[in-house]
């Protein structure tokens, strides 16, 4: 047999002439379903709001004696989000306190409307709202996470007790 003769592949029993790996063929098909499966599961938990930036589950709240705080679940690192605090009918001062763990989380980009005066003590940063005391008012905090993992922090509304918040950060 000279090197020019070319060798042809056997014929199979279905009468192709092919040369194929049929054993790795199938492995390789079974690991490729298993990854659509992966996808198909990525893109469901994304359409749940689990990734972050919406979906019913993104978003969650918690109540706290006169008044709600409206807060992101899932965000993602860098990117702009924001916690909605809504104060009940009450006093024409309301105070809300965010321990200082969110400060080393969260860069606070802007409030509105602003505060009247903000305090830090002992507790973490404190802002003051002057609200008209028969009307409910909306509080609107624009952040931004610093790190990626799990975040907790508290909040307080006046003088009351506070309240555990964790949002878990996406990098």
């Amino acid at each position: 047999m000279s090197d020019k003769e070319i060798k042809f592949p056997s014929i199979r029993e279905d009468g192709l002439q092919l040369e194929e790996h049929r054993r790795f063929q199938e492995r390789f098909w079974t690991v490729e379903r298993w990854v659509w499966v992966g996808f198909g599961a990525i893109i469901i938990l994304a359409l749940l709001g689990l990734t972050g930036s919406g979906g019913p589950l993104a978003r969650t709240s918690a109540s706290l004696e006169g008044a709600s705080i409206d807060y992101p679940r899932f965000t993602r690192w860098e990117a702009p989000d924001e916690i909605l605090v809504e104060f009940e009918p009450g006093g024409a001062e309301r105070r809300l306190t965010l321990s200082s763990d969110f400060a080393e989380t969260f860069q606070l980009e802007s409030v509105q409307p602003q505060p009247d005066r903000s305090e830090t003590s002992a507790d973490g940063e404190v802002m003051i709202f002057r609200v008209d005391p028969q009307s409910a008012a909306q509080v609107t905090l624009h952040l931004r996470a610093q790190n990626p993992g799990m975040a907790d922090f508290r909040a307080a509304i006046d003088d009351g007790a506070s309240v555990s918040i964790s949002t878990f950060i996406f990098p």
